[in-house]
């Protein structure tokens, strides 16, 4: 595919692109590629007979990485023209800046970008502090959205940021003394991330995952889980889609795909202590004591099970009239991009629009009941339309209006983060991976006060 990027602004149609705007122009040997990559996918209604079930496509309906990446873009019809050049191999990321670094008291950076996560777990790994604000500050004429973050000077704060700077693309800029108000300061945080033995693909590529942002962590299996105490050993407990069962059902989960259980014997020293599988009765209860006793615990996808075994006040959105879940018939969406609305005031959606495209896979939508927000349950992004579909085939879409897509809800003393949609689905949503990011941050953060005089 042919790409080429802006050697400065320049206009089209009226709008001005800034300097290292990327160019992706449709005459060119790549073009379908190029559409399936800017344009929605529509699939069509598949079925075999009118009120029949739905045919069930092979893989993903929708798939338009554009909005799962969150990218901004415009659509152009007519030919155009400019100070373009082309891109040979892996285009390099533009360095960043730090502005006003001279005697600055400290310095600010976006929460927008995914790489500020990079950032974040450099700055903390070489014990430099850093701080989310929580409210709006405007700072030398210019305003700050709330989540922005901070950090102080001091050490060789200011060398680390300017190599951040280069490397990764963020602009840093330089305040002559605090800001005021309310902050969230971070630490690092002692992640697990569930696996079991055969293998997990969403917990395969979460791992991959957290190694390109630079976030520590352990993978843990179930017989670890089972032995409790985790709060000595994790801050946050990271269950991907699969991870936690709605019951146990008994019998040999492995016997579908793998045979049956292996001989304990049969299998290295080294690896035995990866056998067994999360169950209610035995795994649940040693979860919901590590998030009484402070701990937290991010569950994505079918693993959001783990909220009515916690006893919270949520059920199923996706219900009929008397209760049911609605049958395929009324109501299915396969792997699809949908569009919901996030409240970007609270700290677990830090960094996002009020607008954001989500990976949804016949996903968990939530129902919050009456007592929700006095029994500490909040919701973070939800449905606000009757059509929010983006690309892909959502059938009985309607459904979806009002319901919940990301809730958060205290347990204890410990925080219990729900994400229905695929949030890190292949490693392809970039535009929610901060979902995640946060969650995970927030296992470590102290409420404090930040002044003039700091």
């Amino acid at each position: 595919m042919t790409v080429h990027r802006a050697t400065q602004a320049f206009d089209v149609n009226g709008v001005s692109y800034p300097r290292n705007s990327y160019v992706v122009l449709t005459a060119q040997a790549f073009r379908p590629h190029v559409m399936d990559m800017f344009e929605p996918q529509d699939h069509p209604n598949d079925f075999d007979y009118e009120g029949g079930p739905p045919n069930a496509p092979y893989d993903n309906a929708g798939y338009t990485l554009a909005y799962q990446m969150d990218i901004e873009f415009d659509r152009i019809l007519e030919g155009f023209d400019g100070p373009f050049e082309k891109i040979d191999g892996f285009a390099l990321t533009p360095p960043g800046h730090v502005t006003s670094s001279q005697d600055a008291a400290g310095f600010l950076l976006s929460h927008k970008p995914n790489d500020a996560a990079i950032a974040v777990n450099r700055l903390l790994r070489d014990g430099t502090d850093v701080y989310w604000l929580s409210d709006e500050t405007t700072v030398g004429g210019t305003t700050y959205p709330v989540g922005t973050i901070y950090i102080p000077t001091q050490g060789s704060v200011q060398s680390q940021i300017e190599g951040i700077a280069t490397e990764l693309g963020l602009s840093f800029d330089g305040v002559g003394s605090a800001p005021s108000g309310d902050a969230f300061k971070l630490r690092p945080v002692r992640i697990g991330l569930w696996d079991q033995y055969g293998g997990s693909m969403p917990s395969g590529w979460t791992r991959w995952l957290m190694e390109q942002f630079e976030f520590p962590f352990e993978v843990v299996y179930p017989q670890t889980l089972d032995a409790g105490n985790l709060k000595s050993e994790f801050d946050v407990l990271v269950f991907v889609t699969g991870a936690i069962p709605a019951a146990d059902r008994g019998g040999d989960p492995f016997e579908r795909y793998f045979g049956g259980t292996p001989d304990p014997e049969s299998i290295p020293p080294e690896f035995r202590s990866w056998l067994g599988r999360v169950t209610v009765s035995e795994t649940v209860p040693k979860l919901l004591q590590f998030m009484e006793q402070g701990g937290a615990i991010i569950a994505i996808g079918s693993s959001t099970t783990i909220a009515g075994h916690a006893g919270l006040p949520i059920d199923n959105h996706l219900v009929d009239e008397n209760g049911r879940p609605l049958p395929w018939d009324k109501y299915y969406v396969p792997g699809s991009v949908l569009r919901v609305r996030v409240d970007n005031t609270m700290p677990l959606a830090f960094g996002f629009d009020e607008q954001l495209d989500v990976f949804f896979n016949n996903s968990s939508v939530f129902n919050l009941l009456p007592s929700a927000y006095s029994e500490g349950v909040r919701p973070v992004a939800w449905f606000d339309s009757t059509t929010p579909l983006r690309s892909g085939w959502a059938w009985g879409q309607h459904h979806l209006n009002g319901g919940v897509a990301v809730a958060e809800a205290k347990v204890g003393t410990g925080s219990l983060y729900l994400f229905g949609p695929e949030i890190l689905n292949r490693g392809q949503p970039h535009g929610t991976f901060k979902f995640f990011f946060n969650g995970i941050f927030l296992a470590g953060v102290e409420e404090v006060r930040l002044d003039l005089t700091n």
